[in-house]
């Protein structure tokens, strides 16, 4: 066996959206929760922590939610515990978008960027 296919698995691991998952996504739900953002802490384990704030005022709107995530491709889904949302959208770069469903109907759009800053511009006819 050479060191070429294990550079390539490697690299193709570093590019995965999995990779490293200690990280932090910051959402906008404009039509469902217009003025608020969500922070997902997502971890490793396939766990996920989320905090919402006014966007506006920066003060909490919720307690600290969890749920589980996971990530086929480019294609992540985050499932909250407790609630019925399902966050099921594409990731592109550092960009996440898609459908948040409640009860298995879609409930809005949303999106959010790596980091914790959110989204500034957040197209919903995508």
């Amino acid at each position: 066996m050479t060191i070429r296919p294990l550079v390539f698995l490697a690299c193709m691991l570093m590019g995965s959206p999995a990779w490293g998952a200690d990280r932090i996504w910051t959402a906008v739900i404009t039509y469902g929760f217009p003025g608020d953002v969500f922070t997902w802490r997502l971890n490793s384990d396939g766990s996920y922590r989320e905090d919402g704030r006014q966007a506006a005022s920066g003060s909490p709107i919720q307690q600290t939610l969890s749920g589980r995530w996971n990530v086929t491709g480019d294609h992540m889904v985050l499932r909250q515990d407790g609630i019925n949302f399902v966050f099921d959208g594409e990731i592109n770069g550092g960009a996440y978008r898609g459908a948040l469903y409640l009860d298995g109907k879609v409930f809005s759009r949303f999106c959010a960027l790596k980091g914790q800053e959110p989204p500034l511009d957040c197209d919903m006819s995508v």
